[in-house]
Order: C-alpha cells, then sequence, then structure tokens
C-alpha cells in the first residue's frame, strides 16, 4: 500500500509539476547556450529543445488521464443510476426513497460537469401542475415553490421541450430569468420529459455570467430525459 502511494505520488508529480518546470529549465539552458562550446554546447542544445516539447507532451498526457479518470467515474455514476432504476421498477416499498437518490445522482454528476461551481436543482410537476422541488445539489438555496410569475415562466419553458441557456441573469433582454438563489449570472433550464410527458424541470446555475454556455444541449438532454423517465416511473409505483 505504502509503494502504491509513492508511485501515485511521483506520477502527479510527472504530469502536473515537469510542465511548470520545464519551461524554466527551457529558458535556463537557452541562456546558457552562448557561453558554451563543444560538446557541452550540443547538449544544452538538446536540452532546451527536449524541454521546450516536454510541456505541451506532458498536458497532452495529463488531459488524457484527466478524462479517463472522468469517464470512469461517468460510468460509475450511470452504472449506480441505472441498478437503481432497475429496483424501481420492481416495484418496492420505498420507491419514493429510490427515486430520490436517482434524482439526487444525476443532478450531482451534470452539475459537477457543468461547472466545478455549479450548481442544480429538479422540480417536479404535481398533480394539480404546479412546481415543487425535490432535490438539491451545490448549496442552492431555491424556494420548495416558486412565485406565480416565475413559475409561469418556467412552465412555459417546460411546453418548448428544449433547453433555455440563460447567458446572464442581468441582462435577459425580457427573457427568462432565473437562477437556485445569491444571484448567480448564467443558468440553464431543461425540461424533463418522459416520451412526451412532462415531469418536470431541471435547472443548473453557476456564478458567472456565460459560464454554462459551452455545457452541450444533447448533454444536459440525456440528464433532463433520465430524471423524467425516472420521475414517471416512481410515480407508476407508487400509485400501484
Amino acid at each position: 500500500m505504502a509503494d502504491s502511494k509513492k508511485q501515485s505520488k511521483w506520477r502527479d508529480f510527472f504530469f502536473y509539476a515537469l510542465p511548470v518546470v520545464s519551461p524554466g529549465l527551457t529558458v535556463l539552458c537557452t541562456t546558457q547556450i552562448g557561453g558554451a562550446s563543444g560538446a557541452g554546447k550540443v547538449l544544452l542544445i538538446v536540452c532546451s529543445a527536449i524541454s521546450a516539447m516536454l510541456a505541451p507532451l506532458l498536458s497532452l498526457l495529463a488531459q488524457r488521464r484527466y478524462r479517463q479518470v472522468e469517464g470512469i467515474k461517468f460510468e460509475a455514476a450511470m452504472s449506480a443510476v441505472i441498478d437503481h432504476m432497475g429496483t424501481l421498477t420492481a416495484g418496492p416499498d420505498d420507491s419514493l426513497a429510490i427515486l430520490r437518490q436517482i434524482h439526487d445522482r444525476l443532478i450531482t454528476t451534470l452539475a459537477k460537469d457543468a461547472s466545478p461551481r455549479a450548481r442544480a436543482a429538479f422540480y417536479s410537476l404535481d398533480e394539480d401542475g404546479r412546481l415543487k422541488r425535490e432535490v438539491v445539489f451545490g448549496g442552492a438555496t431555491p424556494p420548495e415553490r416558486f412565485d406565480e410569475k416565475d413559475e409561469a415562466a418556467l412552465l412555459y419553458a417546460i411546453r418548448q421541450g428544449e433547453p433555455v441557456y440563460i447567458v446572464d441573469n442581468r441582462d435577459t433582454k425580457g427573457n427568462l430569468k432565473i437562477n437556485l438563489g445569491d444571484d448567480y449570472r448564467a443558468a440553464v433550464v431543461a425540461p424533463a420529459y418522459a416520451g412526451s410527458v412532462p415531469q418536470g424541470v431541471l435547472i443548473i446555475d453557476a456564478p458567472k455570467a456565460k459560464e454554462l454556455s459551452k455545457v452541450r444541449k444533447s448533454y444536459v438532454l440525456v440528464f433532463a430525459h433520465m430524471i423524467g423517465t425516472a420521475t414517471a416511473l416512481g410515480r407508476r409505483e407508487i400509485a400501484e
């Protein structure tokens, strides 16, 4: 176990420290070339060239490693969600608790992928067609129920069936303005459907304007529809 930890520390140094050290090494070698001669000069030139190529190479390797780790985390999260869905369809007595776990896992995974500072919440549609808060991630402080104006705007967004990207809540030009508290400026509002039946709305927000603009629409819809499908399944099992 100790050897494994030491190897992990060396790998972390290799991937993250060397790209920082490499530019300085390149500069140092370059400044010494003028005062060197013969084999020493050749050696400095070679070292300078290698250190110049080292930073981008290690950066690329670090990015690949990061994507691999994140991919494993994503697969683990989705595996847990699918397992919960399978349990949900079996009609257990604790369907409500399982449904909440599914909601929580999905919004947590999406928010973390969207931005390190992103928060998320899911509001379901109740029997009266009103929005009710189900789960929250990231220290958000949204109300259990929205006021009439905000709810009407969110219900309209749900009916449109497409994610709405709010670039800046301080400059919406009359369009949808919503966040999960604390005056966060960027937001994404995505309708959660099960087939063609609306089940609620998924809201993600982040502190800075434009912070969520690069989150892919197709990616958001995958999570929104999974939440919608799980909600419909859970409601069916609870009703039965």
